[in-house]
């Protein structure tokens, strides 16, 4: 049996390996071990091993769907169905999990996972061998007699250290600029716009610090040195966790360097301190606003004078200081939008970022705009191709002053509405890493670090 599984992001701006696709796979292969598993990811093939590819005679065909992407996915999709018509086709990702059955509008599969997709997906695969009956499998949705089907959902795997690593053998590795791996799933946290809560159902589960840090030399060992990002919503948490995890790599004496999104409003010296000593050289955060009333409304449970204090403790502790904001919260006006800006430009932020929000299904944001706002369109991909990034306006947020605000935020860099892929970036990240590998690890942080300040430039005046 032969499984092909495709990752459409031939655009977009990051060069990554999809880990849930790597997670699949190197689940079903405990179930499975005589399948053969393929992996495009359009981002990253030549012309030749795209053409390879869709020249296999699969057995199943899953693709992953990112709202970001869908148009690409319809692509993929449709060029699937013309030439090869009898292949049955998966979907899966955050965005079918989002949209639910509306992803067979525009993607008429045969089936699409929702939620946590290894045992599903494995469990698909049984019932492709005759081995299990679609009716019993939790977490699917299949069309039957032109109908679209539902299953009950599944519930969550509890240990997540049962998972093996994700098949990384399966994607060409030399070619992504960094380490990607996600030490736990889901936020205890319920923020208004984040859709990390209907699609994790608002849990939080963890990896074992020490197991997480052996991944990163099986990484190491087997794909070279190379920064480590953390594809986590909320990797601090647990700073006993956190602590045990620098200890660990301390103990071990990698030299690596390593990023991740934090809750800034929990850490403490002691940790970010050891985080630094440990690699930890940025963290990302999610500061969204600089008033705390708008705080409260998006259900942050922080305030702005913790987050200026949490951001100053990693500063000490010689961490940079990536910072997140949005425009367009329930409450959020033109003011309240230029006091985060004066906020960024007087804050110690190494970097700011101002998105507009895009309300997701699901999330307590799109109900807020379906009651006191004006959605211009329901189609959440299509979110993605406007310009300037406007979906929705309020009474005391009209169109005009949102444009006023995205604007002003242009006008101090800190605005973004793209996320195009980019040969100048290309390149000097695929420099970077060959920095890591060949020169001693101080002077190659420093020069790493250096080059990210230059892309970073280039980047605000995009």
């Amino acid at each position: 049996m032969k499984v092909g599984l495709i990752f459409p992001n031939k655009d977009r701006k990051d060069k990554t390996i999809h880990v849930g696709l790597g997670y699949l796979a190197s689940y079903a292969r405990l179930e499975h071990p005589e399948i053969e598993f393929s992996l495009l990811d359009t981002r990253v093939a030549t012309k030749k091993e795209t053409k390879k590819f869709y020249q296999t005679d699969f057995d199943l065909i899953g693709i992953t769907v990112l709202s970001p992407v869908y148009y690409e996915v319809i692509e993929v999709f449709n060029f699937i169905r013309t030439n090869k018509p009898d292949t049955p086709i998966c979907l899966g990702g955050p965005y079918v999990t989002t949209i639910m059955e509306e992803v067979f509008e525009d993607t008429p599969a045969d089936f699409a996972v929702y939620g946590e997709g290894e045992i599903t997906f494995s469990q698909l695969l049984s019932h492709l061998k005759g081995k299990m009956p679609i009716e019993e499998i939790e977490g699917i949705m299949y069309r039957k007699d032109g109908a679209i089907v539902t299953n009950p959902p599944r519930d969550q795997i509890e240990d997540l250290d049962s998972i093996p690593y994700p098949a990384y053998d399966l994607f060409k590795m030399d070619r992504y600029p960094m380490h990607r791996l996600v030490s736990s799933r889901g936020c205890p946290y319920k923020c208004v716009f984040c859709n990390s809560s209907s699609i994790w159902l608002g849990k939080w589960r963890k990896r074992d610090p020490e197991k997480v840090v052996d991944e990163i030399e099986y990484l190491i060992k087997n794909y070279k040195k190379k920064t480590v990002f953390f594809n986590d919503n909320s990797f601090n948490v647990d700073l006993k966790r956190v602590e045990t995890f620098c200890h660990t790599i301390l103990e071990r004496n990698l030299k690596i360097l390593w990023s991740t999104p934090v809750r800034v409003e929990i850490i403490t010296s002691e940790i970010a301190q050891l985080m630094k000593k440990s690699g930890c050289y940025n963290v990302g955060i999610g500061i969204e606003s600089a008033n705390n009333s708008i705080l409260e409304n998006m259900q942050k449970k922080n305030s702005i004078e913790a987050i200026q204090k949490g951001i100053r403790i990693f500063k000490d502790a010689g961490i940079e200081v990536l910072g997140q904001f949005v425009i367009g919260s329930p409450g959020d006006t033109y003011e309240t939008v230029k006091e985060s800006i004066e906020f960024a430009k007087n804050s110690e932020l190494d970097f700011v970022m101002f998105y507009s929000i895009l309300p997701f299904k699901g999330t307590a944001q799109w109900d807020y705009v379906l009651k006191h706002g004006t959605l211009y369109n329901e189609k959440i991909h299509e979110y993605h191709s406007i310009k300037p990034r406007i979906v929705f306006e309020t009474p005391e947020f009209p169109y005009a002053d949102r444009l006023k605000a995205i604007n002003l935020a242009k006008k101090e860099g800190y605005y973004s509405d793209s996320n195009d892929r980019n040969l100048f970036f290309d390149i000097g990240k695929d420099l970077a890493t060959k920095i890591q590998q060949i020169l001693p690890h101080s002077i190659a942080e420093k020069l790493y670090i250096a080059m990210k300040n230059i892309y970073r430039r280039r980047l605000r005046k995009s």
